[in-house]
């Protein structure tokens, strides 16, 4: 048979008292040994979980004014970078201008030289011509009239006829 809480005796009273003080012996060796530590440790797991949670916040708001100043540093960036293409733009024309307007000067005084030169080589060609044709008509006449005249009368004929042409 079965003993069942019915069929059992009361226990007497120096047992309970064991149990209880055994018991509460038991406890306050748990707390001390076990629950103690135990709860250091669950409050520590605590505190570095909420160190870590505060952390990672913190390193998010970092992160976040971190992106903020990227973006910032970058429109900036992208305002230098339209401010020297700007200037640079501007550069190229104004030598371009430059270059264009040195070279329409060098073009208009290489053509003044060339009209000058012109001028100066029409000049020598005419001032030769009329010496070739003065010489030329000196020789025919002389010729028309070598008969006549004589030699020394030819000179003064000649130079006579080429103080008129230098005077011209």
């Amino acid at each position: 048979m079965v003993p069942t809480l019915s069929m059992t005796k009361a226990m007497p009273l120096g047992d309970m008292v064991f149990i209880i003080v055994a018991f509460l012996t038991l406890m306050v060796i748990l707390k001390h040994v076990a629950y103690g530590p135990l709860t250091k440790a669950l409050d520590a797991r605590a505190d570095k979980i909420n160190n870590d949670l505060d952390s990672a916040q913190k390193a998010n708001e970092d992160a976040a004014k971190l992106a903020a100043q990227r973006e910032q540093e970058l429109a900036d960036g992208k305002d230098q970078a339209s401010q020297v293409i700007s200037a640079a733009k501007k550069s190229a024309k104004d030598q371009s201008e430059a270059l264009l307007k040195t070279a329409n000067d060098q073009a208009l005084s290489l053509r003044k030289a060339a009209e000058n030169d012109a001028d100066q080589l029409k000049t020598e060609a005419l001032a030769s011509a009329k010496k070739d044709v003065a010489d030329l008509s000196v020789t025919i006449a002389s010729k028309l009239i070598q008969k006549n005249l004589s030699a020394d009368d030819q000179r003064s004929l000649i130079d006579a006829y080429l103080a008129d042409l230098d005077q011209q």
